[in-house]
């Protein structure tokens, strides 16, 4: 049985993967943190999500974990939790699943530091459909080349804290790279004012707020004969509980190092065979 904290027990995503974890046979909730103050701190784990020894309740703090008492943790929170997080599991020895969106850069090298002692899945969108989506827009962006330009579109429900996603910083990365561009110096998000053409080398990124969007992501290559367009839509959260569980599942007792949704989900490209340049016979 895999022991499973979650930090931001409570929160829209939180709660979620608790139910995931709670209905999975492999998996049993071991602990919940969340934030000083919640309401539901101290509230018993069983009474909640049905799971979970009998005296576990929601807790405020990571130091209240014994490291002998979890496997592996799953956080949903904040990024400076997510960094705390990264902390205990290094400690520990333990397995780490990262789904928090908006790292800063010194929370990322925090969580990179932890990974050279405990393993690591840093995975800004937990959906398989998403990492499918990843796969084929580097695939495509490798194929059509530096003659279609790009544009990014995603779109959240309107309380969403963090803009842009951390999915569409993720496509940016990976289409910088299928391009051999810097990322940074590529994204251009939004577009306004009089003098707004597009740049060379430039990857757009806009963002819609509204509603009870769950989640919705395209990628469109325009040239100035067609367009192709890559898009994914959740229609529940669902989706991205049951992959955070199966990056638990993956992420324990793996080898220290740091890892994402590609390799959870098997998405990741085998290496070419000796002598061979990878492509087929």
């Amino acid at each position: 049985m895999i022991r499973v904290v979650i930090s931001g027990i409570c929160g829209r995503m939180g709660s979620m993967v608790a139910g995931a974890v709670a209905a999975d046979g492999d998996l049993a909730l071991a602990g919940g943190i969340e934030i000083p103050g919640h309401s539901e701190i101290g509230r018993k784990l069983c009474e909640r999500w049905g799971s979970g020894d009998g005296e576990l309740r929601v807790l405020t703090n990571l130091g209240e974990l014994d490291d002998g008492s979890f496997d592996v943790i799953v956080d949903f929170s904040t990024p400076a939790q997510a960094a705390a997080c990264a902390e205990k599991a290094s400690g520990a020895g333990k397995g780490l699943v990262v789904g928090t969106t908006g790292l800063a850069e010194l929370q990322m090298a925090m969580i990179q530091e932890a990974s050279r002692s405990c393993p690591v899945v840093v995975a800004p969108n937990t959906s398989i459909g998403v990492n499918l989506l990843f796969g084929l827009t580097a695939r495509v962006a490798s194929v059509l080349g530096n003659y279609y330009d790009i544009e990014i579109v995603e779109a959240h429900h309107a309380q969403k804290k963090d803009a842009p996603s951390g999915t569409a910083l993720k496509l940016v990365e990976i289409i910088a790279d299928a391009r051999g561009l810097d990322p940074r110096a590529a994204a251009r998000f939004g577009r306004s004012g009089l003098d707004a053409p597009r740049g060379p080398d430039e990857i757009g990124v806009h963002s819609i707020r509204a509603g009870t969007i769950v989640g919705r992501h395209s990628v469109r290559f325009i040239s100035p004969m067609e367009t192709v367009t890559l898009e994914h839509e959740a229609a529940e959260r669902t989706a991205f509980a049951i992959g955070a569980v199966q990056a638990a599942r993956f992420v324990h007792g793996r080898a220290p190092g740091l890892y994402d949704m590609s390799d959870v989900l098997g998405l990741r490209d085998p290496p070419a065979a000796p002598g061979g340049d990878g492509a087929g016979a």
